[in-house]
């Protein structure tokens, strides 16, 4: 008998270019049936008019390093919410520094599981390099490729980078980093150098990495890297490069157009207003100036005082961001940062609002299209037994009302659930069922 049936609910698993109304059973945490018979289960749940797609795999989000000892799950709650069962978090070069400690910290503790990739930043802290406009010596590297190595043997899934955070970094740097990830057959994800007109520059760098050491590379949150008038540009040239020079490329994307990061971070470094042109477009997530900056006197204040509060820079072109989510090599990643609560809502929005937006409204991409960027496509990227519904596959699934699936999270409420996330499951137990979290403590480090 099986533990759980899934009955009449359209079954959507494009690992499987499976598309039809069927029943799935799970049992021992496993799918091992999918049928049109009925079948005995100890519990079954009838899904008529429903969506049944493995839980979502958010390609690209971050979470807190320990603090106390603990981790403060503000962006797994979030993500649960919305149907993601699976993070691969640590990007833009911050990752836990221990990762024995984070596991321990996270396994059984946490909603839902987590893929790590290694940090590149963290590394070169703990490797003693202080300043981050400046390059490593041979000594320091060579500590970092250790560390690295050490990391990657522990279970990372790659490097991550966020050059543009960490300019001191040089291309000698990457590629020696970059190496160590390639013997393990690892993902290279970065946060490219520059943006807008810049951002040229810092993909010919990036992928310079590819061509040098081989290994597989994935350019992070291109929104927000080239969605100033350079998107369908950028695009074709990776298309080409990848094409010509036999490169490993992958993207990913979130469905906004607007950014988030620190205001201390060196995206606001001199001369960003030639990249932005209106700093009154930039908006305060926290403090006493919560809100619109009103002009630079005020942001130079705010930046000296505390840098560490989250900006949301309102200044891409959504339809730039329309051509990075509906390209072939884009996958689905949030983003998702947050301080004390504040920021972003693509960190609570980002898989309703891509799923509602791009598929069930302005038909964008087909139904079997938006779920592969939103599973099997990050799953197989990252090397995670996730995002299917296949025979013997881990019963990671979501449920999902296609009529009321809404992002409900706005930038003056960032924390708001969206609705129509009717069920998810991690390795078939139930987590959440109609917006309410029923299990907090399912996931872990995979």
């Amino acid at each position: 008998m099986l533990d759980l049936l899934l009955k009449n609910g359209l079954v959507v698993d494009p690992a499987n270019q499976v598309q039809s109304v069927l029943n799935l059973g799970v049992k021992n945490g496993r799918i091992v049936r999918i049928t049109r018979d009925a079948l005995p289960a100890l519990e079954e749940i009838d899904c008529t008019g429903m969506i049944v797609c493995p839980g979502f795999v958010d390609a690209h989000s971050h979470e807190d390093d320990l603090r106390n000892g603990e981790i403060h799950a503000d962006i797994t709650l979030r993500a649960l919410r919305q149907g993601v069962t699976t993070l691969v978090t640590g990007n833009c070069g911050s990752a836990p520094r221990d990762f024995a400690a984070y596991r321990a910290a996270y396994d059984g503790k946490q909603p839902i599981n987590m893929a790590l990739l290694a940090g590149h930043t963290t590394i070169r802290r703990l490797c003693g390099a202080k300043d981050k406009y400046a390059p490593v010596d041979e000594k320091t590297l060579a500590a970092m490729c250790e560390l690295l190595e050490q990391q990657m043997a522990e279970g990372a899934r790659g490097l991550s980078m966020g050059i543009r955070y960490e300019p001191g970094m040089t291309l000698d740097e990457m590629c020696a980093m970059a190496s160590v990830v390639k013997r393990f057959g690892g993902i290279v994800a970065a946060h490219v150098r520059g943006d807008a007109f810049q951002v040229f520059d810092a993909m010919e760098e990036f992928l310079e990495i590819g061509r040098r050491t081989g290994v597989k590379l994935q350019i992070s949150h291109i929104g927000s890297m080239a969605a100033y008038g350079q998107m369908a540009q950028v695009l074709s040239y990776v298309d080409a490069r990848a094409a010509e020079e036999r490169l490993d490329v992958r993207i990913d994307c979130y469905p906004y157009d607007a950014f988030c990061t620190s205001i201390g971070a060196t995206t606001y470094d001199d001369g960003f207003l030639e990249r932005y042109h209106d700093v009154t477009r930039i908006e305060l997530t926290d403090g006493e100036y919560k809100g619109f900056i009103p002009n630079m006197e005020v942001f130079q204040q705010v930046r000296k005082a505390h840098p560490e509060y989250l900006t949301v820079a309102h200044v891409m072109n959504g339809e730039e961001v329309d051509l990075a989510l509906t390209h072939p090599r884009t996958m689905l990643g949030s983003d998702g940062i947050l301080l004390d609560g504040a920021g972003h809502p693509r960190a609570a929005g980002a898989f309703a609002r891509f799923l509602r937006n791009y598929v069930f409204e302005r038909k964008l991409i087909s139904l079997s299209e938006g779920i592969a960027k939103t599973t099997c496509q990050a799953a197989a990227r990252f090397g995670l037994d996730r995002g299917t519904l296949g025979i013997g596959a881990v019963a990671d699934i979501a449920v999902i009302d296609p009529e009321r699936l809404q992002d409900k999270a706005t930038f003056a409420e960032p924390g708001l659930a969206p609705e129509g996330v009717k069920l998810v499951f991690l390795s078939g137990a139930m987590a959440l069922k109609d917006g309410a979290i029923l299990r907090t403590e399912l996931g872990r480090i995979l």
